[in-house]
């Protein structure tokens, strides 16, 4: 069953390497790809802020097993197409992060995505400074050379020195514990989260002449009042209109889509267009994040449960 969602998440990346094959092109249908500093953060730091992103219906997605100092296998696919289709990438940052191979092998297939796609990453350096991370210091250094001393080529160990150099860089958050709460730390990153990621819950499909001021104008005001973000059109198409550019962006970033059929709904071809395009796009969604979550039980609902 893992092997079939594996393939089923990677269909569009045959490689399976550590690149990351498609740039500009690729559907973003995650939020948040957050890639977990090691052990030591995963039941307290990291799992807060997974949860926290979750509270604030940010489609957040993570490994649920840890990768282990030892596993030098390749990244699965499914991993690199979790890191493709997100919107942004959050590395956490531990003393524990650089121990393993394969974490430092996700974190160049990261910064690869953000080369070419312009996808945003943030480090957040958890109980570990900066400077430490950028210069292979402490913790880091001693984990370089212990790869050193396994023969890693050096290939691919100029490859880890240098996605850390250049992470380090790139604008973050850095925690000290007992210096500052950590609950009002997760919460700055998720208002930053919630700030960029600007998108609708609910997009609303409806014949304005219709049902504007009566089942679809109540149906808005009682979404709103539970605090759901809507778009709710004020075109008025006639027949053969062209969806605008503004919808198309609307239904884009809305995670579900309401259709109000009414006896003029089917009036203008748009709407059928709009019907369509939504449909399609959430059936891809659908699809990408079953996958995804079958690969990784915990991603979905819950944060360390099976």
């Amino acid at each position: 069953m893992e092997a079939e969602s594996y393939n089923r998440l990677s269909q569009q990346d045959p490689s399976g390497g550590a690149t990351v094959s498609h740039p500009s092109s690729e559907r973003k249908n995650f939020d948040v790809f957050l890639s977990l500093g090691g052990k030591d953060v995963r039941y307290t730091f990291t799992g807060n802020l997974f949860n926290a992103l979750r509270s604030k219906r940010i489609k957040t997605l993570f490994r649920e097993h840890e990768y282990e100092p030892d596993d030098d296998t390749n990244i699965s696919p499914s991993a690199l197409k979790a890191i493709q289709t997100s919107k942004i990438s959050i590395v956490v940052f531990s003393p524990e992060y650089a121990s393993s191979s394969k974490r430092l092998d996700e974190l160049v297939a990261i910064l690869e995505c953000r080369m070419r796609t312009n996808q945003l990453v943030w480090p957040i350096f958890y109980g570990v400074e900066p400077t430490d991370v950028r210069f292979q210091r402490g913790r880091y250094e001693q984990a370089i050379n212990r790869f050193e001393e396994r023969y890693y080529s050096p290939e691919r160990m100029n490859k880890w020195r240098a996605a850390l150099a250049e992470v380090s860089n790139l604008s973050g958050w850095f925690y000290q514990k007992g210096h500052k709460y950590e609950y009002k730390f997760i919460r700055k990153i998720v208002e930053a989260a919630v700030q960029c990621l600007s998108r609708y819950d609910v997009f609303l499909s409806f014949c304005g002449e219709d049902t504007r001021y009566t089942l679809t104008g109540f149906l808005y005001n009682a979404l709103r009042r539970e605090g759901f973000k809507i778009f709710m059109d004020d075109e008025e198409l006639e027949g053969g209109n062209q969806i605008s550019q503004k919808l198309m962006g609307a239904i884009e970033s809305s995670r579900v889509s309401i259709v109000v059929f009414s006896e003029n709904y089917g009036y203008s071809t748009w709407f059928h267009h709009e019907s369509i395009e939504r449909i399609v796009e959430r059936l891809i969604n659908i699809e990408d994040e079953e996958a995804y979550n079958n690969s990784f039980p915990c991603s979905n609902d819950s944060y360390g449960e099976q």
